[in-house]
């Protein structure tokens, strides 16, 4: 019972304290990031253009390796 109060009490002045830090932190220490031409999301790429002709080759590659045997499971 001591321990869970404690760590109650524990959480509760952490979160006081925290939200307190944070204000209290001088607002030049975050920069911008500049956004323009930074990611290129909307586009596939090489890499995903590679992946998706891998994923292609493996597709075909299980379909004509697929032997179509009807031998029952169970002896």
């Amino acid at each position: 019972m001591v321990i869970r109060k404690s760590l109650a009490s524990l959480a509760t002045a952490g979160l006081l304290l925290g939200s307190t830090a944070a204000v209290a932190a001088p607002a030049a220490s975050r920069s911008a990031t500049p956004v323009a031409k930074s990611d290129d999301l909307a586009g596939i790429g090489t890499f995903g253009i590679i992946v998706g002709v891998l994923v292609l080759a493996g597709v075909i590659a299980i379909i004509a390796t697929k032997h179509h045997h009807h031998n029952p499971v169970s002896p």
